[in-house]
């Protein structure tokens, strides 16, 4: 199992130290970036909002005065509703920066450079 690991991420290394984008590659990445997000941040949340209010029976419009008074009790239940929701939304496009930090960290490890200068300038 080691080796198995050990061979996928000489492969990752590999692909991302000597990828280069092209205008082709860079369109259709963002053309899928753009599908994946539009899922992910849009429709996934909506089916939630539908699914909470028709199946779980947690429809409405949120009260913030009400859940103060009773926060376990519908409110609670609306406010937690809107949370996931939310969460549902900010997850993907948060995780998409982190992960694209984190690879060009991991690139600019394995081309060999610094990250004395992460914002350019004379040398």
């Amino acid at each position: 199992m080691k080796e198995r690991l050990q061979e996928l991420k000489e492969r990752a290394e590999a692909f991302l130290r000597d990828f280069e984008w092209t205008w082709t590659t860079a369109v259709l990445f963002s053309v899928g970036f753009v599908f994946f997000l539009l899922i992910t941040a849009v429709v996934i949340p909506s089916f939630w909002m539908y699914f909470a209010e028709q199946e779980l029976g947690w429809g409405g419009p949120t009260d913030v005065e009400g859940f103060l008074r009773a926060p376990i009790g519908q409110e609670g239940l609306l406010q937690l509703r809107d949370a996931i929701a939310m969460g549902l939304t900010t997850g993907p496009i948060v995780t998409a920066m982190v992960a694209a930090v984190i690879l060009q960290n991991w690139r600019k490890k394995l081309r060999g450079g610094s990250a004395d200068r992460p914002t350019g300038g004379y040398r």
